[in-house]
């Protein structure tokens, strides 16, 4: 959707509110936007299967590399005692 066709929905809805003269059907409409906000927020903060997948890739591969020396990795008590 470009710019221009976004501007003019946004403008047919902001007409068609002007028209409401009802304070309940404003209250719902103004209602049902925050929900539709809110499900559209906790949708973008879900992890998609590819990230989860390309997180499982990088573990794997720095497990690979630490069995193959190329990796220092330390263990939970060097990491304890260093702290």
């Amino acid at each position: 959707m470009t710019t221009m066709e976004l501007k003019s929905l946004k403008m047919d809805l902001v007409e068609e509110l002007l028209s409401l003269n009802d304070k309940e059907m404003l209250n719902r409409v103004k209602n049902y936007l925050k929900r539709l906000k809110k499900m559209e927020a906790e949708k973008e903060e879900e992890i998609t299967k590819e990230e989860i997948l390309a997180g499982i890739d990088a573990g794997l591969k720095e497990v690979k590399l630490s069995m193959e020396g190329k990796l220092d990795i330390k263990t939970a008590r060097e990491f304890i005692d260093e702290l």
